[in-house]
């Protein structure tokens, strides 16, 4: 009975630690500002992860999706940078959060 309201209080109490990095705001500049209008579009991705609210690793923020983008196209920025947010939650025994960015390739 003791463990059970020792793991009770582990759950409620928020206590372990999760480094976990959600979206924030990134400025990228428009198409035009940057001259690439008919360039080439990139897109990255990045998510996060979790499991029964206790373990919960991954960078689900705009600077990794774009930093993925980037890789994936060569590019040095991207401009007229689009972002979507998902999420995923099963019954709070498994969450995903994942940010997907669209851009046009700056060379």
């Amino acid at each position: 009975m003791m463990r059970a309201a020792a793991l009770g209080l582990v759950f409620a109490s928020g206590c372990i630690y999760a480094n976990v990095a959600t979206p924030l705001a990134y400025r990228a500049p428009t198409a035009q500002e940057a001259k690439v209008e008919g360039a080439a579009d990139a897109e990255g991705t990045a998510c996060d992860y979790a499991i029964l609210f206790l373990v919960a690793w991954g960078d689900a923020g705009y600077a990794a999706a774009v930093a993925d983008a980037r890789a994936k196209s060569g590019g040095a920025q991207l401009a007229d940078v689009r972002a979507d947010t998902t999420f995923v939650n099963v019954l709070g025994v498994y969450q995903r959060a994942c940010t997907r960015v669209t851009g046009k390739v700056v060379r």
